[in-house]
């Protein structure tokens, strides 16, 4: 075919077009006629006395295998190297399918993944990845008001978990802080039943948060008391018009139960609530919470008549109860003494909290939490004394310390620190893993003197004025943090430090896992880099990640405002 002939070619097969429905593909004509020309240019010779040569083909692209999929046991042992270009079963097994010869690193494997969208793709290699990473996923179900879409998250998933029962039972931790209160008539009516029929095939649900008020009817909660595996449940306290208290009475398997903001409604059923639960064939609760912004509901009295269905108790959280004081503290922890493991108050100036030296003994305490009030004071007069921190007994399994004082910052000096840290035992203060002083501003040498005298220190919540207060004395903090996973710095926005000044505290305190200031908590990634040091040995790069995980850090559970 001569040149002419070619280039009219060319021009009819541009005129082509295709009405006949949709291009699914381009059919790059254009390029397929480009390389014959290019060919011919480089290759001209007289195609009448020398055979036809084709213009060579676009290189071939490398082979794609496909996904790993387990071996038959019919063909289990038969297979031959794909190298050798043989088929096992009439079936390409890709090379990556001997991994499936050992299930038991399938659960492994996954137990790396941890946010949903990734359980989620996994779930779609095969059967049994799907059957582990769909258990996984929906093993802790949470809808948060701070995430985005938190309302077409809450409504997509209940609407999913309705249609599908098998899914309900995989749950066995769900977290409803968010509902859509806007929702009305039949919107609301429908997201109602969808809830109610979900829950009630939540058979092995063993932990419930729903705490967003105004969102529960009495529906829902008879199939929450319905469940007999729930062991935890944190509940909104608005009771009055929404659902009766008294059902929290009859849960056969409540252990835990941690009320938020608590009305008079529920306040009146909660004695006939201890005592039925004390009842049971297992005995009491083992953990209360009664949680309020600032309530006189909550007094002594209530306290200490409940306080003899409460021998079992573990563990105890009194936030916001303006009219508890010792007396009423004090005669639940004489009913449990021997049990009491984790103990959270409000230590306010009148309720006599702050001197905890006569109260009762608590040999297995591991966690303490205080927060503390300051009486007004001059603006002038910003530092604390000894006689501003509270009294404690010697708690011989103390592990964690918090102390938060609310309403103001104020400096606590090292002698202040010293005095109080005295009041624990050589011994015990050793075993302290995690401390938390939160808005108690230290020093440098305050906080030297707290990884010094802490060597198995692990977790470390402070206040400082600036962030030179820790790069001023990195070097020594170097020798003392052998053990410190968690570090997270409180200071004003301002003079704080920032994600540079994070980092390079991180590359110098090699132990460290998290560190963090204010609202921002970061992860630490550290890998080898291409560069090398003076001995030839590749150098350690640090990073610093946002939070990824799908729990809540450790500074969120311990601040209180």
């Amino acid at each position: 075919m001569d040149e002419a002939a070619l280039n009219d070619l060319d021009a009819e097969l541009r005129a082509i077009r295709l009405d006949d429905g949709p291009r699914l593909q381009p059919l790059r004509l254009d390029k397929m006629f480009l390389r014959a020309r290019q060919w011919h240019a480089a290759n001209p010779r007289s195609y009448a006395s020398e055979p036809i040569y084709r213009p060579p083909s676009p290189p071939k692209f490398p082979p794609i295998y496909p996904l790993p999929q387990p071996l038959s046991t019919s063909t289990k042992g038969k297979q031959k190297s794909l190298d050798d270009g043989e088929i096992g079963g009439g079936i390409e097994i890709s090379p990556l399918s001997s991994l499936f010869e050992y299930p038991e690193l399938i659960p492994l494997v996954l137990d790396n993944f941890d946010q949903p969208r990734d359980l989620a793709i996994i779930s779609r290699v095969n059967t049994e990845w799907n059957r582990i990473a769909r258990r996984k996923l929906y093993h802790h179900v949470w809808i948060r008001p701070w995430e985005d879409g938190c309302h077409n998250k809450l409504v997509l998933l209940f609407d999913t978990l309705h249609r599908h029962p098998e899914l309900c039972k995989l749950v066995k931790r769900l977290d409803v802080r968010f509902f859509p209160l806007a929702a009305r008539g039949e919107e609301r009516s429908v997201l109602d039943d969808q809830v109610q029929k979900a829950i009630t095939e939540m058979s092995n649900l063993e932990s419930l948060v729903w705490t967003r008020d105004r969102s529960l009817n009495p529906g829902i909660v008879e199939q929450i008391a319905d469940l007999s595996h729930l062991r935890s449940l944190e509940i909104s306290g608005h009771s009055y018009r929404y659902y009766d208290p008294a059902l929290l009475g009859i849960m056969p398997s409540l252990e835990d139960l941690r009320i938020m903001m608590p009305d008079p409604n529920l306040k009146s059923k909660l004695v006939e609530v201890n005592k039925s639960l004390s009842e049971r064939p297992n005995g009491g609760l083992r953990g209360l919470g009664i949680i309020c912004q600032s309530s006189s509901l909550i007094d002594d009295a209530i306290l200490k008549t409940i306080a003899r269905y409460l021998n079992k108790l573990k563990r105890l959280t009194l936030w916001g109860c303006t009219r508890v004081t010792k007396d009423g503290v004090f005669e639940i922890l004489y009913e449990a003494a021997r049990e009491v493991e984790e103990l959270s108050l409000d230590a306010l100036p009148h309720s006599g909290l702050m001197d905890l030296s006569r109260s009762p003994s608590l040999p297995k305490l591991h966690t303490l939490s205080l927060s503390i009030t300051i009486p007004h004071r001059e603006a002038s007069n910003s530092t604390l004394s000894s006689e501003d921190l509270p009294i404690l007994p010697i708690y011989p399994s103390l592990k964690a310390l918090h102390l938060t004082l609310s309403g103001s910052n104020l400096f606590l000096p090292l002698s202040v620190y010293k005095t109080f840290q005295s009041q624990l035992s050589s011994e015990d203060k050793n075993k302290l893993e995690k401390l938390s002083l939160i808005n108690l501003v230290i020093s440098s040498e305050t906080l030297e003197f707290i990884l010094e005298s802490n060597p198995n220190l692990k977790e470390l919540y402070i206040s400082v004025n600036g962030k030179l207060t820790i790069l001023d004395s990195l070097d020594k903090l170097k020798e003392y943090s052998n053990n410190l996973e968690i570090l997270h710095i409180n200071a004003p926005e301002k003079w704080g430090p920032n994600s540079d000044d994070l980092r390079y505290i991180a590359e110098n305190l090699k132990n460290l896992q998290q560190i963090g200031s204010g609202n921002r908590v970061y992860e630490i990634h550290r890998k080898l880099s291409d560069n090398l040091d003076q001995d030839g040995n590749p150098k350690e790069e640090t990073h610093l990640c946002r939070w990824s995980k799908s729990w809540i850090p450790g500074y969120f559970q311990v601040w209180r405002a």
